[in-house]
């Protein structure tokens, strides 16, 4: 019984990236829109699942709808979309204040 180790294979050194520039280029010109844009969707995703929500709610008070379960779920979405949204916005802000509270 000969238990023989095989010897690790050396490491190789990484190779540069090709476009390094234009790598750049493209996360320092675009990642702001792309933050704003997000944020706007985002929002407005908010806003639709609201709106929908109190349109379910207003159609089965108004008797425009048979059964009970769209409104009760509608209104769930929208209770944890805007959950979501509210923990998003309390973790951005300790974010900032831990980030001011540093010292330089």
């Amino acid at each position: 019984m000969s238990n023989s180790i095989n010897p690790l294979s050396p490491l190789t050194p990484l190779k540069p990236l090709q476009n390094n520039n234009a790598v750049q280029n493209n996360v320092s010109g675009t990642a702001g829109a792309d933050f704003s844009s997000m944020l706007q969707k985002a929002i407005t995703n908010l806003e639709n699942t609201q709106q929908e929500a109190n349109q379910a709610v207003l159609d089965l008070v108004t008797g425009n709808t048979e059964d009970f379960h769209t409104p009760v779920l509608a209104m769930e979405k929208a209770s944890l979309t805007m959950g979501l949204a509210v923990n998003i916005r309390n973790k951005v802000l300790e974010a900032y204040h831990e980030i001011m509270r540093m010292q330089i």
